[in-house]
């Protein structure tokens, strides 16, 4: 069960919906739907960072813009250095199903895992600054 809020828009299997009514609740029937909400969308030129560029990447893949045959070995080799620079046996079991979720086209379940280390990036960054 998703909600969607009014004026919220969403891209299913690459068409972009918006909601123009009151908040609404959709029910996918279809296991297989690609869903993605704008507002949780990367923008490319925000894409900056390693775990960024891999996101928007995955991102790309779950709306149907980039084709994952093409894409999916260099996205899964990005994947070691990666491994290398987050050393917390979380963040590395997160690599690791993060890996799983790619190899098995949930690209969905990639881009969760992709937002918590975005997260943990991001707060790496701002300690390495200071």
């Amino acid at each position: 069960m998703l909600k969607f809020p009014a004026g919220d828009r969403i891209v299913v299997n690459g068409a972009v919906i918006e909601n123009v009514g009151r908040g609404a609740r959709l029910r996918l029937l279809t296991p297989e739907t690609q869903l993605l909400r704008l507002r949780d969308a990367i923008d490319p030129a925000a894409a900056v960072t390693p775990v960024g560029r891999l996101a928007h990447s995955v991102q790309m893949m779950l709306i149907g813009e980039l084709c994952p045959a093409d894409a999916l070995p260099d996205l899964v080799t990005a994947l070691a250095p990666l491994r290398h620079a987050f050393i917390d046996p979380e963040d590395r079991a997160c690599i690791d199903a993060l890996r799983q979720h790619l190899q098995d086209g949930q690209f969905y379940q990639a881009l969760r895992h992709l937002g918590r280390l975005r997260r943990k990036e991001a707060v790496l960054l701002a300690v390495a600054r200071t």
